[in-house]
Parts: C-alpha cells; structure tokens; sequence
C-alpha cells in the first residue's frame, strides 16, 4: 500500500511539473463558494495558504503572507455589500479559478473578478482582486481603509 501510494505521489508531482494536475480548480471552487455563503473566518482560515499572496485593486503590490492574505479578505468582505453580492460567470483552467462578480457598496455598481490560483494541497495560493468603474474603485478603497482600521 505504501509503494502504491508514493508510486501515485511521484506521478502527481511529474505531472504538476509539466502543467497537468490531478486535481483542478473547478473541482477546488466549492470551497471558496461555501467561506463566500457562511463568511466564517475560521472557513477562510482553512483554505489559504501558509504563503499566499493578495493583490487588491487599491494597493499597488502583492501583499504576502496568510494572514495578511485573511486580513485583506475579510475587510473585502465587511466593505461589499454582501447580501447583493453574486458571481455571474466562472472559468477554470488547470489550477485557476476567474470569477466576475458583481454588487453595490452604498450606491455605487461594482463590477469586478476575483482571480484565483490554487495550489496543490487544495488551498488558495494567489488571489487578485480587480474593481471597475473608477468610482467603485474609490469606494472600496474608503471602505477598506475604514474596514482595517476597525481590525486594528
């Protein structure tokens, strides 16, 4: 059993080298879907990775780190309207979910998409927010810093 086992382990791995994984990001997004449903952040918690990285449409550098990564999300999350907020496509290729998605924050339209890269343990290693119209963009940015502050 344990040579099966490392003998499955070492074709993941070649496999993964070449772009190919066993698992794939259509088959991840459920559980992004399940934080984004109950926005408990011990859920959250579970699925980023140790090394994440975030990449907000306000700040101009990838921040680092899982709970920076966390910090980000759930300010992200209290900021947006969330009982409006709905995804309205998806597209997954290999390890990389794009979902666009759309909601108020007062009164202003936000039209955005989250990118995401999963990694091979099934967590989120890279997500990247991007907002429009610039409007949208300002208005996160106010209630981000506000949502922060309050973490603080």
């Amino acid at each position: 059993m344990r040579i099966r086992y490392y003998y499955i382990l070492n074709i993941s791995r070649v496999l993964q080298k070449k772009g190919i994984y066993m698992i794939q990001a259509s088959e991840l997004i459920h559980k992004w879907h399940n934080v984004v449903k109950s926005y408990e952040v011990k859920d959250l918690d579970e699925i980023i990775a140790e090394d994440a990285s975030f990449s907000s449409p306000v700040v101009f550098k990838p921040m680092h780190g899982k709970e920076v990564t966390l910090m980000y999300l759930y300010a992200a999350g209290q900021s947006f309207n969330m009982n409006k907020f709905k995804y309205t496509k998806e597209v997954h290729d290999g390890m990389n979910s794009v979902l666009e998605f759309e909601t108020f924050i007062d009164d202003i339209s936000v039209n955005g998409v989250d990118i995401i890269e999963w990694n091979e343990d099934g967590k989120i290693q890279n997500f990247k927010v991007m907002i429009r119209p610039i409007k949208a963009v300002e208005k996160v940015q106010e209630k981000m810093i506000a949502s922060l502050e309050s973490l603080s």
